[in-house]
């Protein structure tokens, strides 16, 4: 046996790929975005004054690789580029500071979206996303933003009016006690502690509180803080007169106010991911501020279809009841897409909570399409009377003639006749009914589970569950950083790690684009 001279100090003489382990993802990441044309992208820095920008490729690989890591701070990610082998590897040594990260993402969506393009392109040309099944679903991920830092558009206008009156401060004691004494607290605190004492005095005036947020704000503006106070409102006003919100948070003007899976209301962003269920592969994501689901399966299929091309006849479509509307189906059906999505009583039976129905339900009654009536379990005919609207979509009511010899009417309703409500897309949710109850139906809609790995993949695995950007544009640039760290896993994983497989796979996706 024998101790090794310690090195500690000497010159190494090597380059940083030497360094790399050979079956490291890096190199997955490295192969996809060098073959990746960003040339748009640095047109606008060639002859321009300064000192030279960064290469784009460069800093794209970065911030993929951090997400692969689960890392999404701009300052942290600049901590690797300066301790990391595999970081120094993918940057040639460049050092960004975290600046120029923060600033690249901010304005760079394009690029970072164009690399999760290009990864689903890969997974598909090595056939690991089939295409075959695809299912859509979605989460809340929390905001940058305090719900505490929230206001109603009643506390707005309240701020904007005791802004306008200004704040007096009794101008009387300056003259009983003249300059500073040497006991007396500093000038900054006595201004704020003045001001508070005004705002509770027309409080109290008013009979009502204003939050601590609102408190704080005509504190900043009557200091002179650095905030511009009155924009802050008049951002936060224009967007509540936007959204359906009863409050609008002051610190991200995008994000509104959800409840999370406990229950807690919070501002937040509702995601949705469609996945390939063959292989668990996002093909396609996006970042919206409805806290529902229903309108959002016809534009992931239409955010695939732009990712991957056309869908072919027969790809089957696995969704819960979230995104059942009468207009999906009919798009699913013109697309001749093979949708399998359960109703609000098939939804209930599925999670073991069986509505109970007092009355024989919509469903024991037949739409006749060819005299738009529905007929009944007695072969009544229940004629179409009024309509009205409905998110977007009009709804008609069906009415029986009197009920009152009918020997069932106990059974059917307690008025003299039975009414229906129905949408012009009646025959698309009884078609679907039935599939949705056939052995065959049940089975297939069983798969949808394998969407929730992808989002526990990205929530529990990558710890992601709050944003650290603010805005719907920036976002969306984040959760597409974390969407293609998903994938990249994934890929790396089917392809066993093999460094040959990497730069087939970057061909492949070199000539989808």
């Amino acid at each position: 046996m024998a101790i090794q001279e310690d090195t500690l100090g000497q010159s190494i003489f090597m380059n940083s790929a030497d360094m790399v382990p050979k079956d490291h993802i890096c190199h997955l990441v490295a192969a996809i975005i060098n073959k990746m044309d960003v040339s748009e992208a640095e047109e606008r820095f060639v002859g321009g004054p300064g000192y030279p920008a960064y290469p784009r490729k460069m800093l794209l690989r970065l911030l993929t690789m951090a997400a692969v890591d689960g890392m999404f701070s701009s300052r942290k990610i600049a901590k690797l580029a300066r301790e990391n082998v595999i970081y120094i590897h993918l940057t040639g040594n460049k050092q960004p500071d975290f600046r120029t990260i923060c600033l690249f993402r901010a304005e760079n969506a394009d690029l970072v979206e164009s690399t999760f393009n290009q990864i689903v392109l890969v997974a598909r040309g090595l056939r690991i996303a089939t295409l075959g099944s695809l299912s859509t679903d979605s989460t809340k991920i929390k905001a940058n933003a305090s719900r505490e830092r929230s206001l109603s558009k009643e506390q707005i206008e309240w701020i904007r009016e005791i802004i306008k009156k200004g704040i007096e401060i009794d101008k009387e004691e300056d003259k009983l006690y003249g300059d500073k004494r040497g006991d007396e607290l500093p000038p900054e605190l006595d201004t704020k502690e003045k001001i508070y004492k005004r705002i509770k005095e027309m409080e109290k005036e008013r009979g009502k509180e204003l939050p601590r947020t609102g408190r704080k704000l005509i504190a900043e503006h009557a200091l002179g803080g650095k905030r511009n106070v009155k924009k802050a409102l008049n951002k936060a006003s224009k967007a509540l007169e936007k959204s359906d919100q009863r409050y609008m948070s002051l610190t991200d003007t995008d994000s509104r106010l959800m409840p999370n899976k406990k229950g807690v209301i919070e501002a937040a962003y509702s995601t949705h991911v469609t996945v390939d269920l063959d292989s668990g592969i996002i093909l396609s994501n996006d970042v919206v501020q409805e806290s529902t689901d229903y309108a959002q399966m016809i534009p992931q299929i239409k955010n695939t279809e732009r990712v991957v091309g056309r869908l072919a006849e027969g790809t089957k479509i696995i969704n819960d009841y979230g995104y059942y509307t009468g207009r999906a189906l009919r798009f699913l059906e013109k697309r001749g897409l093979d949708g399998y999505l359960p109703d609000k009583k098939q939804a209930s039976v599925n999670k073991g909570t069986q509505i109970e129905e007092k009355f024989y339900p919509k469903e024991m009654f037949r739409y006749d399409r060819a005299t738009t009536s529905f007929i009944c379990p007695r072969g009544k005919r229940l004629k179409r009377r009024w309509s009205c609207m409905s998110r977007g979509v009009r709804r008609y009511q069906y009415f029986t003639e009197k009920c009152s010899k009918c020997p069932v009417k106990s059974k059917c309703t307690d008025r003299e006749y039975r009414i229906i409500s129905a949408g012009i897309h009646e025959n698309e949710k009884q078609r679907m009914r039935a599939k949705m109850e056939s052995k065959q139906g049940k089975a297939t809609y069983r798969r949808r589970m394998l969407v929730e790995h992808s989002l526990g993949d990205i929530k529990q695995n990558f710890g992601f569950r709050e944003f650290l950007t603010r805005g719907l544009k920036g976002v969306g640039t984040e959760f597409d950083l974390v969407c293609s760290a998903h994938n990249l896993k994934l890929i790396w994983s089917k392809i066993d790690r093999r460094v040959d497989r990497v730069f087939a796979a970057a061909a492949t996706a070199a000539g989808a684009f």
